[in-house]
């Protein structure tokens, strides 16, 4: 598996990364139209780890694997 670092410079890495330090809550949607809802707690170059509001650990979301994501607040 081939991963990349983050680029700081990019504005969606910066605006993950002020969503993680907010724990902003997020809607993430899959192509099929499912959708998960939750707080960011991380993310890497290859996933993101977002906790659902009743979740005890994050699930694993593969970036590529995403169509959208959107801050609720």
């Amino acid at each position: 598996m081939e991963t990349h670092n983050l680029d700081p410079s990019l504005p969606g890495v910066r605006l993950l990364q002020n969503w993680v330090r907010r724990r902003t809550p997020l809607r993430v949607r899959f192509p099929g139209g499912e959708q998960l809802e939750g707080c960011l707690d991380w993310q890497d170059p290859e996933f993101l780890a977002l906790r659902p509001a009743d979740a005890q650990h994050p699930v694993l979301i593969r970036r590529s694997a995403l169509e959208t994501i959107q801050a609720l607040e």
